[in-house]
């Protein structure tokens, strides 16, 4: 049986691009210790896709100035595909709670 484990020195792939409006501009493959999408949401609805690499990825969602944004990170071939949709404030509150560091940076408003 093969071992699907990445090993040291093992390549992932991962979709790589900057500020694109859909998935669909996001088709470059690139080798990489992890992958990340980052989501953004501006006041007038367009949506911002930007993905790429990372050698320690961390996941992040917050609202700011009337955006929404989300970082998400994960680590298995092309696994950035379609991540990081935007969420709604029940969601954000999920990844809030399961990473409780993170709730130091929101106040009482937030939640």
């Amino acid at each position: 049986a093969a071992n699907l484990a990445l090993q040291p020195g093992t390549a992932l792939q991962c979709y790589s691009c900057e500020d694109q409006g859909n998935n669909e501009g996001c088709q470059r493959v690139q080798n990489c210790n992890q992958c990340w999408t980052e989501h953004v949401e501006g006041i007038s609805l367009l949506t911002v896709i930007s993905k790429g690499c990372s050698s320690h990825c961390v996941e992040d969602s917050g609202n700011s100035f009337g955006s929404k944004k989300n970082i998400a990170c994960c680590s298995t071939d092309l696994c950035n595909a379609s991540r990081a949709q935007a969420l709604q404030p029940a969601g954000v509150t999920q990844v809030l709670l399961g990473a409780p560091g993170h709730l130091l940076l929101w106040g009482r408003a937030q939640l």
